[in-house]
């Protein structure tokens, strides 16, 4: 069993030991996830306590890692639920909608319905599918969030499963650098991918991200959005400064 598969069943088995047990009902409408016009490249700014690849981040408060990514201009959030490997917990995306107006994306291993359920009721906008984990139910997935009304933002690895994720209807793509089976990253995964995905397509550059060279190398390549936590939770919150100075510039 590799890491993904381990972080999947680990989740899997949280999940069925919580089911059956009632969950709150959602407390906000929801909210656009990366919807309007397209423009300069969006910042999907990510919440996480710790991960396989970095072991823990330094010790801060959600309220004030949500108001420093509000204020640099995120146009999202991401927020890790999963327990093993990250720390993280519905509790923490229920928190985060009741700090923050920005949209949510429940970040996590999905593989059952119930989880997006649960991703609805606690205040996800979006949900993370990664098309290595669902296989041929990827399809049933998307549709099943989109029934309830989140955003399906469909992650691949591959040219094959960016094949797959088109196939299953998936309209908002991410390219994950960070291979989750090996916790390799490299962020010409992206750079390699990108050129393949249909014209219509929203496309998340994921996993990597460190300088804004890199960021606008993907931004050319067709990125309409980055997905970024590792460099942004470090505690010199440098390339947070440099975004934020990034957003001043283009207003």
């Amino acid at each position: 069993m590799n890491l993904l598969e381990h972080l999947a069943a680990a989740e899997s088995e949280a999940y069925l030991e919580r089911a059956g047990r009632p969950i709150p009902a959602r407390q906000a409408p929801l909210r656009p996830f990366l919807s309007g016009p397209r423009g300069p490249i969006r910042l999907i700014a990510e919440y996480k306590r710790r991960s396989p690849s970095h072991g823990p981040f330094p010790d801060q408060s959600l309220e004030a890692v949500l108001r420093r990514y509000e204020i640099a201009g995120a146009a999202a959030i991401s927020v890790l639920v999963a327990a093993e490997g990250f720390a993280g917990s519905l509790a923490d995306l229920q928190e985060a909608q009741a700090l923050t107006s920005l949209p949510l994306l429940y970040k996590g291993f999905v593989s059952r319905l119930g989880q997006l359920d649960e991703a609805y009721a606690y205040g996800a906008d979006a949900v993370l599918l990664i098309a290595a984990v669902l296989g041929p139910d990827l399809p049933l997935f998307v549709g099943q969030a989109e029934a309830r009304g989140l955003k399906a933002l469909v992650e691949v690895h591959s040219e094959r499963e960016l094949h797959e994720a088109q196939d299953a209807g998936a309209r908002l793509i991410g390219v994950n650098n960070r291979d989750l089976a090996s916790l390799a990253c490299d962020v010409g995964v992206f750079l390699d991918l990108a050129p393949q995905v249909a014209p219509g397509v929203t496309l998340v550059a994921e996993s990597g991200y460190r300088r804004m060279e890199d960021i606008r190398a993907a931004e050319r390549a067709g990125a309409h959005a980055v997905l970024i936590g590792e460099a942004l939770l470090d505690r010199d919150g440098m390339l947070l400064d440099a975004w934020a100075r990034a957003q001043t510039h283009v207003g």
